[in-house]
């Protein structure tokens, strides 16, 4: 009995559910809806996003790319590959360029460009006012707070790297390997602050701490105005040819006076700062072009005296600028292990911050400390070797450590959520913070 009750209930419903679908078909047909508007017709042609982007014959002519469309689609040119590796590398083509031309013809940048002038005052002055004028500091008082690190990477930055070069171009110098000029070139470069454009855009495609990066980049760049000339005369001592009282005047003068006009316009002007963020990558070619002139006439005055470094020592300098950017990177990566472990993006930022030295201001800066000495262009030679290597090692290992940043981060998240999530008295879970009510 209360299996036909229950089959007669099925049977009910299901006409009941038939009757009313055929009574919304009926009604459908007789009052059809309205047409979709045009905007969301559903499109049932091809996508023009979805057509490969490939060169495909005509069916009628055969020769044809497959379209009005595709006509514009052509293979990229080798002017256009030239190009873009231009635009990419653009400053380190323009300095072997400019020694290139300063060897092929060096009177016209030692004598008649006047490079007392155009280079070691009015190109060293634009450039460090620039960078005076595009100086960020109110992004760095919170990187400031983590002064271990900072700390850390200053003094392995100045005194760390420069104590393991001076070893080795010390050596080598003894053994005859190297020339004396090429020897102080290596000390000197040594010496340098870090970079600030490279420093940045290599913890940036990281995954490092940008914030840290800037700070440490614009502080170690005042810093080296006084720390390089002092560290040069510690290693080199009465043959570092320094006169403190004409090197800091001559400081003083083309560097900290520019930096703080610059600076000090940022902050009194009107619409100062706005002006700086939207011109911010005319700033950048200026400088890049003043720095590439420079080079260009230190190697004219260097080419157009005598030197005692051979083609061999030269090659052994550049070599082992290579070594031992490559060593020290590898030194700062096990110290930043062991001081810094659960801190993967101060890692990655560290690793530039200790290993790195600065071109577009410390050639000027070399320029200011030895202005008249015939031998600038042979100091200037070893940074000139590090500069660009700093560059390929880091952009060869900036997507590696963007992978070691996510993973580490991601580590360490489910580490922490793991640690609240732990068992407590009498069986119970204690509810973890990252879960919300």
């Amino acid at each position: 009995m209360d299996q036909s009750n229950s089959d007669n209930e099925v049977h009910r419903k299901y006409f009941a559910i038939k009757e009313s679908l055929s009574a919304l078909s009926f009604s459908t047909r007789d009052n059809p809806p309205p047409p979709l508007p045009p905007s969301s017709q559903p499109n049932t042609s091809p996508s023009r996003d979805f057509v490969p982007r490939i060169n495909r014959k005509d069916d009628e002519t055969g020769t044809g790319t497959g379209g009005a469309d595709d006509e514009n689609i052509e293979p990229v040119s080798w002017r256009e590959v030239v190009m873009k590796s231009y635009e990419k590398h653009s400053l380190l083509i323009e300095v072997s360029l400019a020694i290139l031309f300063a060897y092929i013809y060096p009177t016209l940048g030692a004598k008649y460009l006047f490079p007392d002038i155009t280079a070691h005052w009015i190109a060293v002055i634009l450039i460090f006012f620039l960078s005076g004028f595009a100086l960020r500091l109110e992004a760095l008082s919170t990187a400031a707070a983590n002064y271990k690190f900072n700390i850390f990477v200053m003094m392995f930055n100045f005194f760390g790297v420069s104590a393991v070069v001076n070893f080795v171009a010390t050596f080598f110098y003894n053994g005859e390997v190297i020339s004396e000029d090429l020897m102080k070139g290596m000390i000197i470069c040594s010496c340098l602050s870090m970079p600030t454009n490279m420093m940045i855009v290599l913890t940036i495609s990281s995954k490092g701490d940008e914030a840290t990066a800037l700070f440490l980049a614009t502080i170690m760049n005042l810093l080296g105005v006084f720390v390089t000339p002092l560290l040069i005369f510690f290693y080199l001592k009465e043959d570092s040819d320094i006169d403190f009282i004409s090197t800091y005047r001559t400081i003083s003068l083309r560097v900290l006076l520019p930096v703080a006009v610059g600076l000090t316009m940022k902050n009194t002007l009107n619409g100062a700062h706005e002006f700086a963020d939207e011109h911010k990558a005319i700033f950048l070619i200026i400088r890049e072009k003043a720095l590439v002139y420079i080079v260009y006439a230190t190697f004219c005055s260097t080419f157009s005296g005598e030197s005692d470094s051979t083609g061999a020592q030269i090659v052994v300098m550049a070599i082992s600028q290579v070594i031992l950017l490559a060593s020290t990177m590898i030194i700062a990566w096990i110290f930043l292990f062991i001081f810094f472990n659960r801190q993967p993006q101060l890692r990655v930022c560290g690793l530039f911050g200790c290993s790195t030295k600065t071109a577009a201001l410390g050639i000027p800066l070399i320029s200011a400390i030895y202005e008249d000495h015939p031998k600038l262009g042979i100091y200037s030679l070893p940074l000139l070797i590090w500069y660009p290597t700093q560059l390929i090692i880091g952009t060869v290992l900036s997507s590696r450590l963007s992978r070691f940043v996510d993973y580490k981060v991601a580590k360490h998240e489910a580490e922490r959520r793991r640690n609240e999530y732990q068992p407590k008295g009498c069986g119970l879970l204690e509810k973890p913070s990252w879960i919300g009510n």
